[in-house]
């Protein structure tokens, strides 16, 4: 076998991530507005009620109804974070894969042959913050649709997917039927 060839079916790792934390931007927020604005209508509710320990019982009820409705969302905040710990995005010069589990793990790949589109999306907040989804769009009959989520810089994350998966093809030896 040449070199050259040997060299074309060796495989190489070309980019390595997670879903970048950023992406419970918005999470954090919910808990900062939580902090802010219960309690702050408790005390206005509180200062329009005439007797005095009545307002103080509702003061008490809106700090409670905070520090549970917050220490739910932090529950949530954890295990997203742990999720998003526990993903990871491999692009080789033959395949994409995707490995997820906090516990458990699974592992799902798809040919760079088989992509067929690649897209990106990115929200208003997601480009402030630098982040966004790269699609993949594939003739593979498991997993037509792959989506890379939360990635930083999804723009180059795409054209390298996508400059890949059209050098694969290119090396590709298509024969027809006679």
């Amino acid at each position: 076998m040449p070199a050259a060839s040997a060299a074309a079916l060796k495989e190489e790792t070309l980019w390595r991530g997670t879903p970048s934390a950023k992406i419970l931007f918005g999470q954090i927020l919910m808990i900062v507005v939580v902090l802010i604005v219960i309690p702050l209508v408790t005390h206005f509710i509180a200062a329009n009620i005439s007797d005095l320990e009545m307002g103080a019982r509702a003061v008490r009820m809106g700090w409670w109804i905070t520090a549970i409705i917050v220490l739910v969302q932090l529950g949530w905040l954890f295990v997203a974070l742990a999720r998003l710990r526990s993903t990871h995005y491999t692009i080789t010069n033959q395949r994409v894969m995707i490995e997820r589990g906090i516990v458990t793990k699974s592992v799902g790949e798809i040919d760079l042959r088989y992509i067929d589109d690649t897209q990106f999306f990115q929200s208003l907040v997601a480009r402030l913050l630098g982040i966004g989804n790269v699609t993949l769009v594939s003739s593979d009959k498991t997993t037509p649709v792959f989506v890379l989520e939360g990635v930083s810089d999804p723009r180059t994350v795409r054209e390298l997917i996508r400059s890949q998966a059209y050098q694969v093809s290119q090396r590709q030896i298509f024969t027809r039927p006679t």
